[in-house]
């Protein structure tokens, strides 16, 4: 019974096995077949069978997490083409298989997103000369939504270069205060002024009750448009406004505590991608004296709190700022070039000749050894070297000496080799305008130091690095023109030295060029002259005759060695991108008055600037809140005859407004 158990439990273990191995060849054939959906649904069908099997759910992984990147790839690369059908399918099908994937999630918002954008650039591009605030608006919310949105971005230029050029309105208020108006007043009543504009330009205003009533205004405008007029009786008699809608106008003084209540206040985020936060703080805090701002620098985000006009003026010069650095690719070239003649010639003799007497065997007790034979043999001492008794002095003879030549020949040495060794380095390294580079190509040799304290020794080793460093610190400007610090070492070992205790140190050879060169992209500067030359000449032969002139070679032998050793250094620089210049609104723009941060400068502008043309384009119909009754006029001075003191001039021309019927 136990046996029949057993034998079951193995037949089912084989089987299960077969089974997971059989599921992972036939995931394999469906792969190769270009089916990678049917693979992952083999194997997901096996792992519910069998799922303790770990190779069988690691192979799971893997077949999904490469299909979900492909078809998150294929989903990208389809954004990008604008299929925005194709993208979304990409992108369910990959939750379909992992649907926690972060990057398939991403894809079909900014899918949506750009859906979504699409449709406001189609309104913002047949609108933009008709209604250009109106787009700017929109194109600003698209920014908002994605900065790196390049038509958006394109638009918001055009229509920011035109204003600056144009100096366009408020789009708050009604196009009927861009009618052109001509007035003549001379020290009369602000409330009559304000009544007549009132009148002419569909306004309505509301005056805070500390606004003095019995202010007097002189004003000589003609041509002009009634927002500007506005404006400047404001200005001159120290009031300001505020704007409740297209057509009312609240008025106030223009003093410290008004402001605080009636002066809106914008928040606004700004996540920088290339300045750095504490730079930006710092030009803000000095250029538009704003005091509610705030950096995070984990996120390169900066907050700031404070009027829509400072805004206005933050935004410029944050994008003035936040720029992508120039880049640059180096191609260096080191050539290093050694040259190597040696010429070994002559005939090498015997350099020594020794004699020494052989004696003292005295004391020396002859061996007798005995053989198998049954004979024996006597060995005599060996005698000594240098040692001889008296006796011996007197009976020294020719067997005696011993007589040591050193090298007993002579060689005749016909040798000549010459070498050329070329060393080629050909780096190439990317890197950002006034940044630094390294390049280090050689070996890291180790040098041992000991160190003794209180009769105990310990040894470190520390690393000196031996071949060619390379340091560059490119700096860029903006037409191309690039300067390059260079710092070029090339190092050697020359020879090891050890020391008396057995440590290990190295002599180390070192050229070393540092300057400071410039260059256009793509050409091409050359750094040489580093050379190296060594000259040697030894000889040896028989005394004087390898001193005559002619003869040295037949009695002597002589070795010549000439070494020379150059490096020349090639650096390229080729520019990968360059530093991409903000258009005109952005450099340049009126920034208000000392007292006042803003985009909008006190001036009264021709009413020729504002022509409208309600012809040509499709664009949507604007339609206007119904105007309120004007008010009654304070005084009936201006419909009298003109008086000093009264009125003297009526519109010329009073206009219909843009998009009134």
């Amino acid at each position: 019974m136990k046996r029949a158990l057993m034998t079951s439990i193995i037949s089912m273990a084989f089987l299960g096995g077969c089974a997971a191995d059989i599921a992972r060849y036939q995931a394999e054939t469906q792969l190769d077949a270009g089916n990678p959906e049917a693979a992952l649904t083999t194997l997901k069908a096996q792992i519910a069978s069998s799922p303790n099997d770990l190779k069988l759910r690691a192979a799971y992984q893997n077949n999904v997490l490469i299909y979900v990147n492909r078809l998150i790839m294929q989903g990208d690369q389809a954004r990008q083409q604008g299929n925005s059908a194709v993208a979304i399918s990409n992108y369910q099908q990959a939750l379909q298989w992992d649907s926690t994937n972060i990057r398939a999630q991403e894809g079909i918002r900014y899918v949506e997103m750009g859906v979504r954008h699409d449709s406001m650039l189609r309104y913002a591009r047949e609108n933009k000369d008709g209604k250009p605030d109106e787009v700017l608006g929109i194109v600003n919310q698209i920014l908002l939504d994605n900065p790196r949105n390049v038509a958006a971005q394109t638009i918001k230029n055009d229509i920011e270069n035109r204003k600056s050029r144009e100096v366009s309105l408020r789009p708050a208020l009604a196009q009927a205060l861009k009618s052109p108006i001509s007035l003549q007043f001379r020290d009369q009543s602000m409330m009559s002024v304000f009544d007549i504009v009132s009148r002419i330009g569909k306004v309505n205003f509301i005056f805070d009750k500390d606004v003095p009533p019995n202010l007097k205004t002189t004003i000589y405008a003609r041509d002009t448009t009634v927002e500007d007029v506005i404006n400047l009786i404001l200005a001159t008699n120290q009031l300001d406004k505020k704007i409740l809608n297209d057509n009312t106008i609240l008025i106030y003084p223009k003093r410290p505590d008004k402001d605080r209540d009636y002066k809106d206040m914008v928040m606004r985020t700004f996540y920088l991608s290339n300045a750095d936060p504490k730079q930006v703080l710092a030009m803000l805090k000095q250029m538009v004296k704003t005091r509610d701002i705030y950096i995070d620098e984990r996120l390169s985000m900066l907050v700031m709190r404070d009027t829509p006009e400072a805004i206005a003026v933050a935004e410029r010069l944050i994008a003035a700022q936040d720029l992508p650095q120039s880049e640059v690719l180096l191609d260096v070239e080191v050539l290093e070039v050694s040259n190597n003649d040696v010429l070994d010639l002559g005939i090498l003799y015997p350099g020594s000749v020794s004699a020494t007497v052989y004696g003292n065997t005295i004391g020396a007790v002859p061996v007798i050894t005995k053989n198998a034979d049954g004979t024996s043999t006597t060995t005599t001492p060996t005698k000594v070297a240098g040692q001889v008794t008296l006796d011996q002095i007197g009976n020294i003879n020719k067997s005696d000496i011993l007589v040591n030549l050193g090298t007993p020949t002579v060689t005749a040495n016909f040798l000549q080799s010459k070498g050329n060794t070329n060393v080629l380095a050909n780096p190439k390294i990317r890197v950002k305008n006034r940044d630094k580079a390294k390049i280090l190509i050689g070996d890291r040799v180790p040098v041992v130091t000991t160190t003794t304290s209180n009769g105990v020794s310990s040894e470190s080793v520390n690393y000196q690095d031996v071949g060619l460093t390379l340091n560059v610190e490119p700096v860029m400007t903006v037409d191309n023109e690039i300067s390059i610090k260079v710092n070029l070492e090339v190092s050697n070992i020359v020879k090891t030295i050890t020391s008396k205790g057995g440590l290990i140190a190295y002599q180390i050879g070192t050229r070393r060029a540092e300057t400071n060169m410039s260059a256009r992209d793509g050409e091409t500067q050359a750094l040489a002259g580093l050379l190296s030359r060594t000259e040697s000449e030894t000889g040896q032969g028989l005394p004087f005759l390898s001193s005559v002139p002619g003869l040295d070679r037949i009695f002597g032998t002589k070795k010549s060695d000439n070494s020379k050793t150059e490096l020349i250094m090639l650096i390229t620089p080729r520019v990968i991108r360059s530093l991409p210049l903000p258009p005109s609104h952005i450099t340049g723009f009126d920034s208000g008055t000392e007292g006042m941060i803003s985009t909008d400068p006190l001036r009264l502008r021709p009413s020729s600037t504002f022509s409208i043309n309600n012809q040509g384009g499709q664009s949507l119909p604007y339609v206007p809140p119904a105007p309120p009754p004007a008010p009654e006029p304070q005084q009936a001075a201006p419909q009298q005859p003109a008086q000093p003191g009264q009125p003297e001039g009526t519109p010329v021309n009073r206009g219909t407004g843009m998009g009134r019927r």
